[in-house]
């Protein structure tokens, strides 16, 4: 575990200084005017047993809670998140609450922790705890290995911010180098819009949000912009859609995850899987191979977590760390293909199936948007649901299915022609 200092102390000086701020649809808040409330709530901070609980919803209130929590001496333990579901008792100026005792990471985990929840969308939620002394180091490893990350004037975010690729990826880096954040409701692409106008920047949403925002964005300059396609799902229609408004756009593909922090970065659009090669000084490799070449990911870092709410973190005694996704190295050796997670993966007929690549054949389908494949267990036998977004038959998904070279019958096919209603705030396919 990290030292029980604060955090955030060695970006405070610059925060002060800078002219960077916080926009959102409520206006415009300069760093220095944050920072000056967030120092007067931590000095005051009182001992809660078990950490405060920092809302999640992307407001003022919300940022400054981030601050404070980030400057307070000794560092206290924090949770990221809705304080309805992992809060005790009444709030502490209407911007930190106390956390509960579901908030306390499990033993034997020791000293200051942060911690973000997830969705919830497999199940009940839980919290996933890191060590708030690696954010810097975190920070320090995107910009070192992304040039984009390096150069960015300004970071936007169109999700709640405790989906982990929002809080990593665009909230943390801006805090940390002090420089324009964006947080806006997908109703409010007209601010994202005007304020990456120009300018270096990094947006992260969801696919099909992104190419909502295209619209609102027409005739601005983007030629210095990265969007983040938040939850996978880029595809090349979308592609095109997103930088038919983001005139001259780039896109910044990552794979990565809540437990595991950023693995892999891509600057093509790819629709077979392909997931870009390891974050340079991020450690990625495969483990457990198989005979066809695939193993289960694992890598080390300061964004990796330490813990998890329900003890479920696969985590070894070296600090490695893995979601038992699946995937195999290219031709070249230096990128890696999906193929599934180790929890989904199928057998049919005594052969190995990977959900991956059962969605990369049916995506391929002309008229399709997206795909995503689940396992229905509840029968004698594990079956195969396909979820399809677009424009295409239940005959053409099954042949595609069929021509794979081991053919899956899909159990169910579901066709769905309307994007928005298809997707969930963070960008999943709803299945």
């Amino acid at each position: 575990m990290g030292e029980p200092q604060p955090w955030l102390s060695g970006a405070a000086e610059a925060l002060a200084a800078s002219r960077a701020g916080l926009l959102t649809e409520h206006g415009r808040y300069g760093w220095p005017e944050l920072l000056a409330q967030a120092r007067v709530l931590a000095a005051d901070l009182p001992p809660a047993p078990h950490g405060w609980v920092v809302p999640s919803d992307g407001s003022v209130r919300s940022v400054i809670g981030l601050l404070a929590v980030g400057l307070a001496d000794p560092a206290p333990r924090w949770v990221l998140g809705d304080p309805g579901r992992w809060g005790a008792g009444p709030a502490l100026d209407e911007t930190l609450w106390p956390a509960a005792a579901s908030c306390v990471p499990p033993d034997p985990v020791r000293g200051p922790t942060y911690a973000t929840a997830t969705s919830g969308t497999t199940g009940e939620p839980r919290l996933l705890f890191g060590d708030p002394a690696a954010l810097p180091e975190a920070v320090r490893l995107y910009t070192g290995g992304m040039p984009e990350y390096a150069g960015a004037e300004v970071f936007a975010a169109c999700s709640a911010l405790d989906f982990a690729a929002a809080f990593y990826m665009t909230v943390i880096p801006a805090v940390l180098l002090a420089r324009d954040l964006v947080l806006f409701a997908p109703h409010r692409w007209d601010l994202a819009a005007g304020a990456l106008d120009g300018r270096p920047g990094i947006c992260l949403a969801a696919p099909v949000l992104a190419a909502l925002g295209g619209r609102a964005a027409g005739g601005g300059d983007y030629r210095s912009l990265s969007v983040v396609p938040a939850g996978g799902g880029l595809t090349a229609a979308r592609a095109e859609r997103i930088s038919s408004g983001f005139t001259g756009c780039s896109f910044l593909s990552m794979l990565g995850s809540t437990e595991t922090g950023l693995l892999t970065v891509g600057r093509e659009v790819r629709e077979d899987g392909h997931v870009g090669s390891p974050l340079p000084g991020k450690p990625v490799w495969l483990a457990d191979l198989g005979g066809d070449g695939v193993g289960t990911l694992w890598t080390q870092g300061p964004d990796t977590r330490l813990a998890a709410s329900d003890g479920r973190l696969l985590r070894d005694a070296d600090g490695a760390v893995s979601t038992g996704d699946l995937a195999h190295l290219d031709a070249a050796g230096t990128g890696y293909f999906l193929d599934g997670r180790s929890d989904d993966l199928i057998k049919v007929d005594g052969v190995s199936v990977y959900p991956n690549s059962v969605a990369a054949a049916v995506r391929a389908l002309p008229g399709v948007l997206d795909a995503a494949v689940s396992v229905d267990r509840d029968g004698p036998a594990d079956r195969i649901v396909v979820k399809v977004v677009g424009e295409t038959t239940e005959d053409r998904v099954r042949a595609a299915c069929g021509a794979l070279p081991h053919p899956v019958v899909p159990h169910r096919v579901t066709i769905t022609a309307g994007e928005a209603a298809a997707y969930s705030e963070r960008g999943k396919v709803l299945l």
